[in-house]
């Protein structure tokens, strides 16, 4: 077979491979080396196939074929490599990477697949050196990879190179490199300046100001017009949330425009928030200048986002600046770290005014809590038994209903010393994924802690009995550096109390914030150790316990933190502050309400 017509053959094989037609594709490949044994463009493409098949073995014959005739391939070389390391052959794969850089001590792609084969191997130390090798910010997308896949190891609390990764990050950003998910430092930083520094980071590369589509009009309207920008107007805990604000907002003082671009789920949540609306647009299937053009048309005077940079969040719509006045609010513990968004609803817990440095928004100060609560919310009137749930009937239970990604090794160690100090107590834990779960067994046992100590709570998708069951728990413990935001509420509406340390950061300082507000303050701890001891106190002690169940059963309710028409009543001085002070054209301030 002549040279062309090898290669017009292997072409052919390779469009019918790239159609999904595996056996032609074979077929073709194999003519090519029936002719030219030493062909090792159809070489590689058997491999390809073996690849695409899960036959593994057949593919790395292929590519070791390949490369004894193209032995300074570098292509083939990694190709190789990488599937060695698919195999579990971690020390083959990286000798053949280490030849690669042997010869070209620059080559990025190849330093990143050392890092690759050193994180399989658990070698997280020079994984991450490897990645930091490989210069990926010349290589987004790889980075994304990493960081996604960092953020998800830390949801399925697999903390296997933990420090590594938080130390590998933080480099970064001190540096003023590129990142991807600034949640991950909401998650693991205990730095006001750390969190400032990669929010900005990230804004400036994903989210940057684009040409204003509001001129400078100042609209007189009979009410003031609120757009409600948000991703969960359903059954979530910012849903939830929202309810008692809408509810009793003063219609005749404001118009509320909902723009919805989460999923559409249909549940009571979102069936009761609907028609808290003037107005509710779907605007998901809209693009963001779109939905921002849908808020300039309805002259919104104050455009109120409540997602940040969470998970559906949409936060290029503001940057066209729509409308007038900008707002972040409640779903979203931290600076956006952009100029288009004016204010950030906060309170003094959360923010206190030494560290209005590390945000770009204005501060609205509310004079309780920032974070809404609902007095309407219902609770169902049986609670269900612990065997039902689960649970120990002579057991102490300690509460952790925080996601799992708000969990870390150290919080995690903590929480484990206290069971061993607190005999036959036990652990209750929010539902996760299987993996999670048998992950956080395996934890415990690792820190000698029986598995079967740790309780995950069954899932339950009726709100009211969700909340009714935190009855059966003895003490919720809160995390850090990120703690229970709405979770703690919810846990001091069933009556159960709440132990927190206060944190650095915003979203470090909400549970000590709330628990301030409803009067419970001597449940806030400044350490860790104060923490684990205060813990164990309380465990050991049932009547000090039972006092402060009392305290929570009969007063908590009756503080500001549950008075939702004082909440809405502050809320709406801080909105007509804020239009008041557009509609004279002064410039954004940072005020108390």
């Amino acid at each position: 077979m002549l040279k062309q017509d090898s290669q017009s053959q292997c072409a052919t094989a390779y469009s019918h491979f790239n159609a999904g037609r595996v056996a032609e594709a074979r077929m073709a490949f194999n003519l090519v080396l029936a002719a030219d044994p030493r062909n090792v463009a159809a070489i590689e493409g058997l491999a390809l196939i073996g690849m695409s098949q899960g036959d593994l073995p057949a593919a790395r014959d292929m590519f070791e074929r390949a490369l004894q005739v193209t032995p300074d391939s570098i292509d083939t070389r990694l190709n190789l490599a990488d599937l060695l390391l698919r195999l579990g052959e971690f020390s083959q794969a990286r000798a053949h990477a280490e030849q690669v850089i042997s010869g070209k001590p620059n080559h990025l792609a190849t330093h990143y697949l050392l890092g690759q084969i050193d994180w399989a191997r658990g070698a997280f130390d020079e994984a991450f050196a490897s990645y930091e090798r490989a210069n990926m910010d010349l290589i987004p997308d790889l980075l994304a990879t990493l960081e996604y896949r960092c953020h998800q190891r830390l949801g399925d609390a697999d903390w296997r190179g933990y420090d590594a990764q938080v130390a590998f990050f933080k480099a970064r950003l001190r540096a003023g490199r590129q990142v991807w998910q600034p949640t991950f430092q909401l998650l693991s930083s205990s730095s006001p300046r750390d969190i400032a520094r990669a929010m900005r980071i990230y804004a400036a590369r994903q989210h940057p100001a684009r040409p204003p589509m509001w001129k400078g009009e100042r609209w007189s309207h009979d009410r003031i017009r609120i757009g409600i920008l948000t991703a969960e107007l359903y059954d979530h805990p910012v849903g939830n949330l929202l309810a008692g604000v809408l509810a009793q907002i003063d219609r005749t003082a404001f118009k509320l425009v909902g723009f919805s671009y989460g999923p559409h789920i249909v549940d009571k949540t979102r069936e009761r928030l609907i028609p808290l609306f003037d107005e509710c647009l779907d605007v998901r299937l809209l693009d963001d200048a779109s939905i921002a053009g849908a808020i300039r048309g309805r002259e919104i005077d104050i455009a109120v986002t409540l997602n940040g940079y969470t998970l559906n969040a949409r936060a290029d719509i503001l940057a066209y600046r729509p409308a007038p006045v900008q707002v972040s609010y409640m779903g979203f513990p931290s600076t956006m770290g952009v100029s288009y968004i004016d204010y950030l609803i906060a309170d003094r817990h959360v923010i206190p005014k030494r560290d209005q440095e590390h945000y770009d928004e204005k501060i609205v100060w509310m004079p309780d809590s920032y974070q809404a609560t609902d007095d309407r919310a219902d609770i169902a009137e049986r609670t269900p038994t612990r065997a039902e749930e689960g649970l120990p009937d002579d057991a102490f239970v300690f509460m952790a209903y925080n996601h799992a990604n708000k969990v870390t090794p150290a919080m995690f160690d903590i929480w484990m010393r206290i069971l061993g100090q607190v005999e036959g107590s036990v652990l209750w834990l929010p539902v996760g994924e299987a993996a999670t779960s048998g992950n956080l067994r395996g934890q415990a046992a690792a820190r000698g802690i029986d598995p079967d100590r740790l309780v995950f709570a069954a899932r339950n998708r009726d709100r009211p009995d969700h909340i009714a069951r935190h009855r059966l728990a003895d003490l919720f413990l809160d995390s850090l550096p990120y703690n229970a935001h709405s979770t703690a509420s919810d846990a001091l509406w069933a009556g159960l109390p709440v132990l927190t340390c206060r944190g650095a950061t915003f979203p470090g300082r909400v549970c000590a914030g709330l628990l301030t507000v409803a009067g419970m303050a001597d449940m806030i701890t400044e350490n860790l150790q104060d923490y684990e001891r205060t813990a164990v106190a309380l465990a050991c002690n049932a009547d000090r316990l039972a006092a402060i169940r009392r305290r929570v059963a009969e007063d908590v309710r009756k503080t500001p933190l549950f008075d939702t028409q004082r909440y809405v009543r502050n809320l709406e001085a801080a909105f007509r502050a804020m239009h008041e002070a557009s509609q004279a054209g002064r410039p954004p301030r940072s005020f108390e309400v």
